[in-house]
């Protein structure tokens, strides 16, 4: 699931024109009939798509330090529990602490 963020969050990243790369290697594919490579994201294992979901949520509710986004606080996370009715599991907080590092490194 970690190397599914990598790709993916790589891909969603905006380029100086406001497309994202995503955006460019898909026009490079349809021009050229070529896939590259970073347009093939490894899936995420379907035991695991709920925990990418979850993050997503989280992710889409973090604050901004100004200069950059900061890391998803436990404090959040236990707000969004609340909120949904439910406690992740101790492997679940892991993943998505484990993405939330993704996401920032990303930054």
């Amino acid at each position: 699931m970690v190397e599914y963020a990598r790709a993916s969050l790589k891909l969603s990243t905006k380029q100086d024109d406001g497309h994202t790369l995503e955006w460019h290697l898909n026009v490079i594919y349809e021009q050229s009939g070529e896939m590259p490579p970073e347009l093939d994201v490894p899936p995420i294992p379907h035991e695991l798509v709920h925990v990418w979901e979850y993050f997503c949520q989280l992710s889409a509710k973090r604050t901004n330090g100004g200069m950059a986004a900061n890391p998803i606080s436990d404090e959040q996370i236990i707000a969004w529990e609340r909120r949904h009715g439910f406690r992740l599991t101790p492997f679940e907080g892991e993943c998505i602490d484990a993405l939330d590092e993704v996401f920032l490194s990303n930054q």
